[in-house]
């Protein structure tokens, strides 16, 4: 999908992303252990800028309504991906750097992305902090659904503005898309490696 051919100096650069509770960032670690890359994770250079900025991760809300300082944000995450990419060996976890890398032309190794449903997203997203999903939950369910949708349309809305990504056509920016709904994390990583080993994109 690049035109440009990383340097081998540079070794290996991968591009993950997916939706909240898609498992990205879980199937990241892995590759990153796997292939002994350096993990950049843009949501934990997001909440950096703003703990420097005196805010906390809950204050987003405010962000949200105050769009030039989301975008200022968004930007300064966006020129940290861009400087870390030129190092050796970097895995890079963030939803539109794909499409950033073949917007700047960056070459990249592999860009992947994973998705899932949205009702798995959900029980995934409550898993993680230890909610089980039962009739007594049935509405921690519904907010997080509820969250995870009103997530999907803002990120949309905040990459068509600043760079004119088109956030809904992951395969118009990935090499490899994977739905994970219905498979654990051991399916999804060995699949992945089969995708990445068949694609030849590791020479």
């Amino acid at each position: 999908m690049n035109q440009k051919v990383r340097s081998k100096d540079l070794g290996l650069l991968f591009v993950i992303g997916g939706p909240g509770g898609s498992g990205s960032s879980t199937i990241a670690k892995m590759l990153a252990e796997h292939f002994n890359l350096k993990r950049i994770y843009g949501g934990n250079l997001f909440r950096r800028l703003l703990e420097e900025k005196g805010y906390i991760d809950n204050d987003r809300a405010y962000f949200q309504e105050n769009e030039k300082l989301l975008m200022d944000l968004d930007k300064e995450v966006d020129a940290i991906l861009f400087k870390e990419s030129e190092n050796p060996n970097i895995l890079i976890e963030s939803k539109n750097f794909a499409a950033l890398a073949v917007k700047k032309d960056i070459p990249c190794t592999v860009k992947i992305w994973i998705e899932a449903n949205l009702h798995v997203r959900t029980l995934r997203a409550m898993s993680k902090y230890g909610i089980p999903f039962n009739w007594k939950n049935i509405f921690t369910y519904l907010r997080m659904r509820f969250d995870l949708v009103k997530r999907y349309q803002i990120d949309f809305r905040r990459y068509y503005d600043i760079q004119g990504i088109n956030y809904s056509d992951p395969t118009e920016y990935n090499d490899i898309v994977i739905d994970s709904s219905h498979m654990n994390e051991k399916e999804t990583f060995d699949l992945i490696l089969k995708y990445i080993q068949d694609g030849g994109y590791i020479k």
